[in-house]
């Protein structure tokens, strides 16, 4: 579970760090719009002084020359506009990602809510079974003799949580190595605390049911005359 919520947590700072990035874009974008804006404004004014100009020219030469300079200023502010325009289509298209990439993170916080809900449940059912079993254990465990107890919670720590194991036609059904005859015998009678040679495991035997008897033949007719 610890590991399910952090991968939770994981996706949800995957999806906010999409959404800052989607935002930063965004805000660059309109920066260099506002800045854009600022450039037709100063073209403007020096377009405005050039037309000023134009009424104190004296020559040809500096007339042509003031128009080749408004010119120019035009060209530059329609370049800028151009610019511009494909700045506000940038913009449209990075604040809808913006906010489809808040829409995520929404939906990602909920359902990594919702799931972590679940798991909470899951974990105070799992804590209440646990605090149960252990309770049952513990009055059990109080009943059995010392040095059985013992061994099995050594067992318990060097087998992998599995102490004690069957014998199954003459097999530990552990580890599957076949026991030594006199072993299977004293196993047999489950009386005493007997170990596997191979793994060490408590052994245990549970008896078959003994077959019932096979139901006797009706007897033959007797002969006639008899």
């Amino acid at each position: 579970m610890p590991a399910a919520e952090q991968a939770l947590d994981q996706q949800i700072a995957a999806a906010t760090a999409v959404v800052n990035a989607a935002k930063a874009l965004f805000s660059q974008n309109q920066t260099a719009w506002r800045q854009l804006e600022k450039d037709v404004a100063a073209v403007d004014v020096r377009m405005a002084r050039f037309e000023d100009h134009k009424a104190a020219v004296k020559t040809n030469h500096e007339y042509t020359a003031l128009n080749h300079e408004i010119a120019t200023a035009k060209a530059d502010k329609n370049a800028i506009e151009e610019r511009i325009l494909i700045a506000m289509e940038e913009g449209d298209r990075l604040d809808a990602e913006a906010k489809a990439s808040d829409a995520t993170l929404a939906e990602t916080k909920r359902a990594a809510s919702a799931a972590k809900a679940a798991m909470a449940a899951e974990r105070g059912e799992m804590e209440a079974t646990t605090a149960r079993v252990s309770a049952e254990r513990a009055a059990t465990a109080a009943g059995v003799e010392a040095r059985g107890l013992a061994l099995y919670e050594q067992l318990l720590k060097g087998r992998r949580n599995i102490a004690v194991a069957a014998m199954v036609e003459g097999h530990c059904a552990a580890c599957h190595v076949r026991l030594r005859p006199h072993v299977t015998q004293q196993v047999r009678r489950n009386e005493d605390l007997l170990q596997c040679d191979s793994c060490q495991r408590i052994l245990y035997y549970v008896p078959t049911p003994a077959a019932t008897d096979a139901p006797v033949a009706d007897s033959p007719p007797a002969a006639p005359g008899t």
